[in-house]
């Protein structure tokens, strides 16, 4: 910041106006927010005003911002390395590889090895390529409603098609997806979606079937594109879009189908992974194992570029008889990895699923209450410290303020109707940042893993606001 020390915050604004090309918002309705700085759970803005950042930036400041034991490890990193590629070994990315496999996934469990690298569509990508070279197959199913990144293999895996990098003009209804995005060779499954099936079904008869009709319909698609073509099932458990999940069983029925096809099982754990669900991933909730895992934002709570990709010890034998030649600049960077390690050991330290659970007791029960007290809201569904909140017109009828629900692309003036962003707009005036913007009737809240009780209050006390504005929209 020192050359920046005399510039002022109108000079900020307009270079950034003049020379950045910005995310989801065209010129006309652009609004900055410069942030001075971050501590903690909070943004600090240029005119030192504290907002309690109730969505942990993008569900990825998992230990909260500038934990002093991760900034630390990074000043000593810089203090030995600029760059390396990925091809030297330092003693850094060696810890970071033996604490994810050994510490918290077990030596004597799936895990194998696991690559690193920076982003979390990176991530995804490579656990595509590995599925597809191990199982020397061409076809990857995904699920309506997933999210799994924005390259093109991970953007074909996406099926919201609002974040798929796609152009919606601010005035009118012009949308431009991006030409052949996605890409051929994905396939996508129905997905489990309890409170508005898109079978039409009600969870309390399929609970009791011997199988549930979504896992049904997805296993009626890989085989009707032949089990012997479909090299994996991608999936999140929690869908990070929107914070909402499925029963227990859905997820203990696909890692059963898939084991019985014979396809890979490729569990997307960007969002829900380092201790975000109350465990360290996600599927440690039910039972299950999966063939290759990713991973991402938490891994280094987003304090610099990293992500990675676990693999089953199976695959990782076979990868290991090969020269596998997939090169990324930035892969396993030496200071990214010192902050990897770090933010481990100081996870394992602290125990941190441990106090998801706990935190996440105390915001789900506030949750609730907020339930009882409002006629907006359908349903609160979430686990550790990731929770979705349905919003309704009318409760009886499930009836939805935006009735494209999750296949809206918010094109001209409906975005500003949505349910979701104006309860983030509201949550703002109170000084509480939470997630809008993805799905028009559905909220997103993901707190640090370090919040506070106090924290949760004001939080609680920001949607007790906002939710009351949504009430007098309802019918």
């Amino acid at each position: 910041m020192s050359r920046l020390k005399d510039t002022n915050t109108e000079q900020i604004i307009r270079w950034d106006k003049n020379y950045y090309l910005h995310n989801a918002s065209a010129a006309s309705e652009y609004v900055p927010l410069v942030i001075d700085s971050v501590e903690g759970s909070y943004m600090i803005d240029s005119e030192g005003n504290r907002i309690l950042d109730f969505m942990s930036g993008l569900v990825s400041v998992n230990m909260g911002q500038r934990n002093p034991k991760t900034m630390e490890a990074i000043k000593s990193a810089l203090d030995r390395y600029g760059f390396l590629p990925d091809a030297y070994v330092t003693p850094y990315r060696a810890e970071a590889a033996k604490l994810i496999i050994e510490d918290l996934l077990g030596p004597d469990k799936w895990a194998g090895k696991v690559r690193f690298f920076s982003t979390g569509s990176e991530a995804v990508e490579a656990a595509l390529i590995l599925a597809k070279l191990y199982t020397n197959r061409p076809f990857i199913v995904t699920r309506d409603f997933d999210y799994h990144g924005w390259t093109e293999g991970a953007g074909a895996c996406t099926r919201l098609r609002r974040p798929r990098a796609m152009l919606v003009a601010p005035e009118g209804t012009q949308v431009r997806d991006v030409p052949c995005f996605p890409a051929g060779g994905y396939f996508s499954a129905i997905a489990c979606d309890c409170y508005r099936c898109p079978l039409g079904n009600e969870y309390s008869e399929c609970k009791n079937k011997e199988k549930l009709p979504c896992i049904s319909a997805m296993e009626g698609l890989i085989r009707n594109l032949g089990p012997e073509n479909v090299a994996a099932v991608i999936t999140e458990i929690i869908w990070g879009a929107y914070g909402r999940g499925p029963p227990a069983e859905y997820v203990q029925q696909l890692r059963k189908m898939t084991r019985e096809l014979g396809v890979l099982w490729i569990d997307d754990e960007v969002i829900t992974g380092f201790g975000r669900t109350g465990k360290w991933f996600a599927y440690q909730n039910y039972g299950v194992e999966p063939d290759i895992m990713t991973m991402g934002k938490g891994l280094v709570s987003s304090q610099l570029p990293a992500s990675g990709v676990v693999v089953s010890k199976e695959i990782a034998r076979f990868i290991d008889q090969y020269r596998w030649v997939l090169t990324a600049t930035y892969a396993a960077h030496p200071v990214c990895m010192a902050a990897v390690a770090a933010n481990i050991e100081t996870m394992i330290e602290e125990k941190i699923p441990e106090r998801a659970i706990e935190m996440g007791k105390y915001f789900g029960a506030k949750l609730e209450e907020l339930k009882l007290r409002h006629k907006c809201i359908a349903e609160v569904s979430g686990v550790g410290l990731l929770w979705g909140v349905e919003i309704v017109k009318n409760k009886e009828t499930k009836e939805p303020f935006i009735k494209e629900d999750k296949y809206s692309v918010g094109a001209g003036r409906e975005l500003s109707m949505w349910p979701s962003n104006i309860v983030m707009s509201r949550c703002m005036e109170k000084g509480v940042r939470i997630g809008g913007g993805v799905v028009p009737n559905t909220i997103r809240i993901a707190p640090s893993l370090t919040v506070t009780k106090e924290e949760i209050d004001i939080g609680v006390s920001a949607l007790d606001y906002a939710f009351t504005k949504i009430d007098q929209m309802c019918g």
